[in-house]
């Protein structure tokens, strides 16, 4: 007698029979643009996916990328554009006449070397600040934006009560404690006056609240960076000697000490794992990364050259803190390897021009209702 296979009314994806648990254990290891498409491939894996302990575990284990605008040197078929009537993304199809625009580029540094990814959204004007994979901009008309670039979802930002001037500042920050997403508004009139404002994306309103002392700010250069719900600012460039930071859930500004004085135009904030950094050029070979943690400054490392190192920017600090990336004014871009303590060029995957750069997560936080965000 022979033996014949059994047959089984086997699910079509063989991930369909695991249990909820070990679904989450694997998907929470993917990128989100991977998840983007498995969750449309059933209404079990879509709501999984979507669920709020899910997003914020998956965001908790993705590693920073840098992210900037770039003028794309030729039409390329397949982008997002940003709809200027209504707010949404629309898909743009080039054609050969079509006017270069501005699009989002992501690069992500390993060993050495660089991959620049595209996320094929094109239409800004200029990135204002990113957080947990948001990222405030501005599109050509200079609306406000906040969208998702790896989820491709955007809501509009109405303006503020205060008067647009071309000295201004916007933070970008989640309070942990009320669970809903905030903007900080600057504006810096000619006399040196500060006035500022916080939009609640929970209500979409904006407030006033108080202002920074007087000649706290010279001017807003530097973009704000934030770590656990504090906005800090550098205040102006050419020399400083103190910050001025904003606790979002205080919602007052306060000024503090630097560990050493900022004298050069290349000093920088940057954030890493939850922590402000201050790099520092103290002169034209050395440079001093300190970290201020528990309200402490303290020094990480000295970065010490035989050449002349003034025209390096820091822009980056990698995920596990043992790179600083730095670009140079003609673009060439270095990493700094911590524990090597080896300054060595980056193999730049094509020309990557770019002005300001931010730290930005792929996530799947999403913008839906607004409040909240995830």
């Amino acid at each position: 007698m022979s033996c014949i296979p059994r047959k089984h009314n086997a699910p079509r994806n063989g991930f369909s029979g695991l249990p909820d648990d070990l679904l989450f254990k694997i998907f929470v290891t993917l990128p989100a643009k991977d998840l983007v498409r498995l969750r449309r491939v059933c209404k079990t894996w879509y709501r999984l996916i979507n669920s709020p302990n899910f997003v914020e575990s998956h965001m908790t284990r993705c590693e920073p990328v840098l992210t900037f605008l770039k003028r794309y040197p030729e039409p390329r078929p397949n982008m997002f554009s940003i709809n200027a009537n209504n707010g949404r993304f629309t898909l743009f199809k080039l054609s050969s006449s079509s006017e270069r625009d501005c699009e989002i580029l992501l690069m992500e540094f390993t060993n050495g070397k660089n991959k620049v990814g595209t996320l094929d959204v094109c239409g800004f004007g200029n990135i204002l600040a990113t957080c947990n994979g948001l990222i405030l901009a501005t599109n050509k008309s200079g609306t406000l934006l906040i969208l998702n670039p790896t989820t491709r979802k955007l809501v509009s930002i109405k303006p503020g009560t205060m008067v647009h001037q071309r000295d201004e500042s916007y933070g970008f920050v989640f309070s942990h404690r009320a669970r809903e997403y905030k903007i900080v508004h600057l504006l810096r009139d000619g006399s040196g006056h500060v006035d500022s404002e916080i939009l609640s994306l929970k209500t979409m309103s904006w407030k006033g609240c108080t202002v920074p002392s007087f000649g706290s700010f010279r001017d807003f250069v530097h973009k704000p960076v934030v770590a656990s719900g504090v906005v800090y600012w550098l205040p102006g460039v050419g020399g400083a000697d103190h910050i001025v930071s904003m606790d979002i859930d205080q919602e007052k500004f306060v000024t503090s000490a630097l560990p050493v004085n900022s004298t050069g135009l290349t000093d920088r904030l940057l954030e890493n794992q939850g922590l402000l950094n201050f790099v520092g050029q103290m002169t034209v070979y050395r440079i001093q990364v300190w970290m201020l943690k528990t309200g402490q400054w303290v020094k990480r490392y000295t970065i010490n050259m035989d050449y002349d190192i003034r025209d390096m920017v820091p822009v980056f600090i990698t995920g596990n803190g043992k790179s600083v990336i730095f670009k140079m004014l003609n673009d060439e871009v270095f990493e700094y390897d911590v524990e090597e303590d080896e300054m060595k060029e980056v193999s730049v995957d094509g020309n990557q021009s770019f002005d300001m750069a931010f730290s930005h997560v792929n996530t799947l936080v999403s913008l839906e209702n607004s409040a909240p965000l995830w």
